[in-house]
């Protein structure tokens, strides 16, 4: 027997679908519960805040009760903690290791990871280092998002003389780099072989902060090449985008 709990939470659902609410009688019909029932779920959601029922049509509404309680729940949570969901998600998708990028000062800095590998190489670096923007395929990402007079400044301020620290890949000079960037805006993502590690390859989209349109952060995929083909990385594509436009939302919610 389904409890009136049970009912409830398929009822918000039900409204949360709902713009413009709900009869009764089709909710009844749609969600096999008879009117009566319904009927006294409906009064006591009611008084306790969480619907209303519209003047005009009758119909049944969400109040913004439930709206309010999310926002307040993703306010007391870190940032790391909020979208730590995502990042499993993706890590799940891709089988390999998530990182979340958050833009400050300029810099990136790696505050959230996920691990999907389950067995065989693992790439899994701490978090908290700042990334080598010319070589890292989430300062591709950044990078890509630039308008030209950031974009040298930061360029100059990066350098390349770490390139030596890096993979054989990374550019060694403005062009090489020039190349990557414009690589990068043609396919919508940053992606690096060889380029930050030797074995390594990765793919990076921007999250950009819906409020200010400015850059906020960046998602990247991350692990060993031999699994992380071009093949592989044009697959995940479509999985990197959506995760980066999930994040995009949440910021707009909590107000970051």
């Amino acid at each position: 027997m389904i409890s009136n709990t049970d009912r409830s939470l398929a009822i918000l659902e039900a409204l949360l679908k709902q713009v413009d609410g709900c009869a009764l009688s089709q909710m009844s019909v749609d969600l096999d519960i008879p009117k009566s029932a319904m009927h006294r779920i409906l009064t006591a959601m009611k008084d306790m805040g969480y619907i209303y029922q519209d003047d005009i049509t009758q119909h049944y509404k969400l109040t913004l009760k439930i709206a309010s309680m999310g926002l307040s729940y993703l306010s007391s949570r870190s940032i790391t903690e909020t979208f730590q969901p995502y990042l499993n998600e993706l890590a799940e998708t891709s089988s390999e290791l998530v990182r979340l990028g958050l833009i400050e000062d300029e810099k990136i800095i790696w505050i959230g990871k996920a691990q999907g590998a389950k067995s065989g190489l693992k790439y899994d670096p701490d978090s908290g280092n700042v990334a080598y923007l010319p070589a890292s395929a989430c300062g591709l990402a950044y990078l890509s998002e630039l308008d030209q007079k950031d974009f040298k400044r930061l360029v100059e301020r990066e350098g390349f003389e770490k390139a030596q620290n890096f993979g054989p890949n990374s550019p060694k000079n403005l062009t090489e780099l020039e190349q990557m960037i414009e690589a990068s805006k043609q396919r919508g993502y940053g992606v690096i072989s060889d380029t930050y590690e030797l074995g390594m390859s990765a793919m990076a989209k921007i999250i950009v902060n819906p409020q200010t349109g400015q850059p906020f952060g960046t998602v990247s995929i991350a692990g060993p090449s031999v699994r992380l083909s071009p093949k592989r990385i044009e697959e995940l594509a479509p999985a990197l985008h959506a995760t980066s436009d999930k994040i995009a939302s949440i910021i707009n919610l909590i107000h970051i």
